[in-house]
């Protein structure tokens, strides 16, 4: 009851969103690691072993306490990890950055396009749609911006790179397709370790905060059900359509996770073109089943990973 009441309320949500962000950043003010241990009892009703970790979830945590993790930093930043792309030699799998700012006051609505979309460089979720700039409520805009600016992501689970990433916004071209099996634009998120693409997580019919989630393997064979948290209320096992750029999209993702021990390379199929869409390095968890998060797990060797005194 509890639950649909702080879905369907938008003002009890608002409430209980802001107390969470406070709770979790005291909590990490008074240690990192309780704060990740808070965010995976809530999940998986156990402890992480830090030890000895086995699943995905405690190895990534394990990598975040334990790794150097700057390039999570610089590639988590949704305007620095442009240059990474560049770099990596795909600047053309690139949305078109119309600009960049330190604050939402220093927008300039009127040298933007019609469609657009606003995003803070240092979150998740963190998007505003433009469909039409003339008429968009600039105060309210930029009051959200801010507020985004101001109360940085990464206080839940620990998610450190987060916090060192310097707040900025990007205004980036609005991305769009007819397709009609979903109601949103789909989003294909490649897992990856060590340069090595594993599985594609489909997001598609976003509406707000909700969505549902497909699963395939490299030959596109929805393993979903078999794979899935048939709990988790964002599961779907509908079949998305191969993207025609699907061979591009895992070719892409090989080489931005070269070296990377797991990392999502997130990507959108435009026309049969990919577009780079983010790389995610603590993606959140509750989605895959116990078996699942362990096979995911057994693909990061931490024998072979520096380990650095933190």
């Amino acid at each position: 009851m509890l639950k649909d009441n702080l879905r369907s309320n938008k003002i009890l949500r608002s409430i209980y969103i802001k107390f969470n962000y406070f709770l979790f950043k005291f909590i990490f003010k008074l240690s990192p690691k309780l704060s990740a241990e808070l965010s995976y009892w809530k999940v998986f009703r156990s402890s992480v072993n830090w030890q000895n970790p086995k699943n995905l979830i405690e190895k990534i945590f394990w990598l975040q306490f334990n790794t150097d993790t700057k390039i999570w930093t610089n590639c988590a930043d949704k305007y620095l990890v442009r240059d990474y792309v560049k770099k990596c030699g795909f600047e053309d799998a690139l949305p078109k950055l119309y600009f960049k700012w330190d604050s939402a006051k220093d927008i300039d609505f009127d040298k933007l396009p019609n469609r657009y979309i606003l995003k803070t460089n240092n979150g998740c979720g963190m998007n505003i749609i433009v469909e039409n700039n003339s008429k968009i409520n600039k105060k309210k805009t930029i009051r959200k911006l801010d507020k985004w600016l101001n109360e940085p992501f990464g206080y839940f689970a620990a998610q450190i790179h987060y916090l060192r990433i310097k707040p900025s916004i990007i205004a980036e071209e609005l991305l769009e397709n007819n397709d009609t099996y979903s109601s949103s634009l789909v989003d294909y998120k490649i897992w990856c370790f060590n340069g090595v693409p594993e599985c594609i997580l489909v997001v598609f019919d976003r509406k707000g905060s909700n969505y549902l989630l497909s699963l395939y393997d490299l030959n596109w064979k929805n393993i979903s059900k078999e794979n899935f948290n048939p709990n988790y209320k964002y599961c779907s096992y509908k079949d998305i359509p191969k993207p025609k750029s699907l061979a591009k999209m895992i070719e892409l993702a090989k080489i931005l996770s070269k070296e990377i021990p797991q990392v999502r390379v997130d990507f959108y199929d435009i026309d049969g073109k990919p577009y780079f869409g983010e790389m995610t390095f603590t993606s959140g968890f509750g989605v895959f089943s116990e078996d699942y998060y362990n096979y995911l797990g057994s693909k990061i060797d931490l024998s072979k990973i520096k380990r650095t005194q933190k």
